[in-house]
């Protein structure tokens, strides 16, 4: 067994490694960093979602001093939570308008290349422009908001996503802070005044 797996091991590792030097050779450095950093962040964003049980165990109306730090507290301990609840509404609002997800898909597809382009300058007319990290965001983010709105679909994206941003405000509201939040807004406090931040209470 061990003598079969081994060429198929090896044959898998080559074609990652293919697979790497291809993005490589289409994408800036800054990008391929860049890429890395945000994948990472979001994994370890999503991973740190509370159990759903804890999250929909109780809520109760807060008191009128006791609102702005609840929420701030819940915000930091059920933030993975509420990624997911808007990662959720956002997948629903494309999956029920064909032409809405045609229009996300066509974005994404077109502000990956912008956004990874291999490509640190070009010219037009007499003048240089170079893709700076933020032209390149800037871009993206122009040409993704032109697609949404000329294909259409923009209003149902916006409604479906606020319907999302008010249940998680409504939970940050009416879920009372647990142990374990407390503790981790806590932490964060300590963490703000040695060094330097905000901390969650607003002291």
């Amino acid at each position: 067994d061990a003598a079969v797996a081994a060429p198929l091991l090896s044959a898998s590792h080559t074609k990652m490694a293919a697979v790497e030097s291809a993005l490589a050779s289409v994408m800036s450095d800054e990008a391929v960093a860049d890429v890395a950093v945000a994948a990472r962040d979001a994994a370890a964003l999503l991973k740190g979602a509370r159990p759903w049980m804890e999250f929909f165990e109780v809520f109760k109306p807060p008191v009128k001093t006791d609102v702005e730090k609840r929420m701030a507290t819940n915000m930091l301990h059920y933030r993975a939570n509420y990624c997911q609840i808007m990662i959720g509404f956002f997948a629903a609002a494309a999956l029920t308008s064909p032409r809405l997800l045609f229009a996300l898909a066509l974005s994404a597809l077109v502000s990956l290349v912008i956004l990874v382009a291999k490509v640190d300058s070009f010219d037009v007319g007499d003048q240089r422009v170079h893709l700076t990290r933020r032209n390149r965001a800037i871009a993206a983010g122009s040409m993704s908001a032109f697609f949404v709105v000329l294909i259409s679909g923009l209003l149902w994206l916006l409604l479906v996503v606020l319907v999302g941003g008010v249940l998680c405000l409504g939970h940050m509201a009416l879920r009372p802070r647990t142990l374990a939040a407390k503790y981790n807004a806590a932490t964060e406090d300590v963490r703000a005044m040695l060094f330097g931040g905000t901390t969650v209470s607003g002291d």
